[in-house]
């Protein structure tokens, strides 16, 4: 398998609404779903395609060609992934102070792993306070709707701007390297017209911030690099998916058979030009990424079309990371 990570400098705010929540206009979240990112890259495919773009991105995907992670956030060099969702083994009484904190500690720096697994299985010292979670600055934008009402009808844009050295990565992964090429290209376009909810408006546009890295299987200088490359390919006693995504019924049982897991709400709207008005698609509850499985699985392509009048596709094909934890 060939590994592709994409790190992206945003150039203006964003818009990622929470799934979790009935209303998610008002609020932003600061990372993105992997089914979302891949609904975007099939709208940015679409363009003067006539469909045909974004069905073979779904063809890809369905058969095990193309394969995407969250939007994950990072600080400079450093990289984060999704604080592994494991229920401590030993309780200490002297750590109270900190669950708080570890309660709100969303994502976690990847040099840091090790010791929050070893925090978790034998309660050795592990403390979140120190941990950089400063990537930016929540916001709420007033706005007034004015289409197609006699009363301008006011309401509120949630949105998140990135500081200096901070953005989102995601990971890419195919057996074959032209699809990779591909896809890169099309990340590309994706920053053009940005990402997220709102984009008409001029929100979540971006660029890379550098090439993006191919993991080619030889030994990287970079240090986390060189840790994410081990986590991607090498065996592990557990995995931890880094994808917000769901197994398929055949696999439901055996993914389930050990595993620590969270569960988040899959929701949202059809983009499509097909559409006079906004569609809802069908809902559905994923295992989030974080969660940690004792074997993996292959997750599949949801069909979440309810009036749409055309295929829709809801993504879930996930990416594993290798965790030393048993």
């Amino acid at each position: 398998m060939n590994y592709s990570l994409c790190k992206l400098l945003f150039m203006t705010p964003l818009h990622a609404g929470n799934s979790d929540r009935a209303s998610s206009l008002d609020a932003s979240e600061m990372s993105l779903c992997a089914d979302t990112l891949f609904s975007a890259l099939c709208c940015t495919a679409d363009i003067d395609s006539g469909g045909a773009a974004a069905r073979e991105l779904c063809e890809w995907a369905s058969e095990g060609q193309l394969y995407l992670s969250d939007m994950m956030p990072y600080h400079k060099e450093n990289f984060y992934i999704p604080r592994p969702y494991l229920l401590p083994r030993i309780q200490r009484s002297d750590v109270r102070a900190d669950r708080k904190a570890m309660k709100n500690l969303k994502f976690l720096p990847l040099v840091d792993l090790p010791d929050y697994i070893a925090h978790m299985t034998d309660g050795s010292d592990f403390s979140p306070e120190g941990i950089f979670s400063d990537f930016g600055v929540y916001d709420s934008v007033a706005k007034v709707s004015l289409k197609g009402m006699e009363v301008s009808s006011p309401y509120s844009v949630g949105t998140f701007s990135f500081d200096k050295d901070c953005g989102l990565y995601f990971i890419m992964a195919s057996p074959c390297e032209d699809i990779l090429e591909k896809m890169e290209r099309l990340v590309i376009l994706l920053g053009l017209s940005g990402i997220g909810g709102k984009v008409s408006s001029g929100y979540g546009k971006f660029r890379l911030a550098e090439d993006p890295y191919i993991f080619d299987g030889e030994s990287a200088e970079d240090g986390e690099i060189r840790i994410l490359q081990r986590m991607l390919s090498e065996e592990f006693p557990s995995y931890m998916s880094i994808t917000t995504s769901l197994p398929n019924g055949d696999e439901m049982e055996k993914a389930l058979a050990g595993s620590s897991y969270s569960v988040r709400r899959r929701g949202g709207f059809v983009r499509s030009r097909a559409l006079k008005s906004a569609s809802k698609k069908g809902t559905q509850f994923f295992l989030g990424a974080g969660s940690v499985f004792k074997t993996k699985y292959e997750g599949g392509m949801y069909s979440v079309s309810k009036n749409a009048g055309h295929p829709v596709l809801r993504y879930s094909k996930p990416i594993f990371l290798g965790v030393d934890h048993q």
